[in-house]
């Protein structure tokens, strides 16, 4: 269902009934609508990608494949009325995500690795859609650790209320040689302020290691804010 009106049709529907299924509400950072999600997993990799600045977009449920010839159709019930007269059934697959980057989409599965090893076929997935010349990439518990996944929802929400760039850039001074987040705060810098920097890619700290806290050691970006590309998207 697409609960925001300005996002995207979705393929499949989140069902709240019948399969009893719990939705997630999410709105991804920088880009993102707010989308019905299916799992708390798939919540935390729209946190994460939705910080990461290769991402240009990304939407929810974007299309069903029929793997079987690798046509895409709006939705699963487009599939099936097109399929109905097929001698063969079609397989349906629908992405969790489809990933706007610089050089091109990019699809993601977001599965927890139990339900991997119930249904290993999805490890297939990936090389038969890029025979279809599409990209799909699987993310499970691994990448999307419980420790990245707090970090980055706790930036999201820092960046739905962002600070003036006069107090990054004091910000920014006073972290030229690192400093702790209690020290930043003793210095009189909101905590808001920290989190914005991080969440825009200005501060770094380590965000898949330890959660923030007090004791985290908070630095200014050098190069490419790497603390927010975590993920192997591209």
């Amino acid at each position: 269902m697409r609960v925001d009106p300005k996002a995207a049709p979705v393929a499949r529907r989140v069902h709240k009934r019948g399969q009893r299924k719990k939705v997630h509400y999410f709105a991804p950072g920088r880009i993102g609508h707010l989308s019905q999600l299916e799992s708390r997993l798939e919540v935390g990799g729209a946190a994460v990608m939705g910080l990461d600045p290769r991402v240009m977009g990304m939407r929810s449920q974007p299309m069903c494949f029929d793997l079987t010839t690798g046509r895409t159709y709006a939705s699963k019930e487009q599939l099936r009325e097109a399929t109905s007269n097929h001698l063969t059934r079609p397989i349906e697959y629908t992405p969790d995500f489809e990933v706007l980057l610089a050089k091109g989409p990019v699809l993601v599965e977001v599965k927890h690795s139990e339900l991997i090893a119930k249904c290993p076929k999805i490890l297939q997935y990936p090389s038969i859609l890029a025979r279809y010349g599409h990209r799909l990439v699987i993310l499970d518990e691994k990448l999307l650790t419980e420790t990245l996944v707090r970090n980055m929802r706790l930036l999201t929400i820092a960046l739905k209320q962002p600070v003036s760039r006069e107090l990054l850039d004091t910000l920014v001074g006073d972290c030229a040689n690192g400093r702790t987040f209690s020290d930043l705060v003793a210095r009189g810098h909101p905590q808001r302020a920290i989190l914005d920097g991080i969440a825009r890619g200005i501060l770094t700290t380590d965000l898949r290691s330890e959660r923030l806290s007090e004791a985290s050691r908070i630095s200014v970006t050098s190069g490419l804010p790497n603390h927010l590309m975590e993920l192997p998207l591209g």
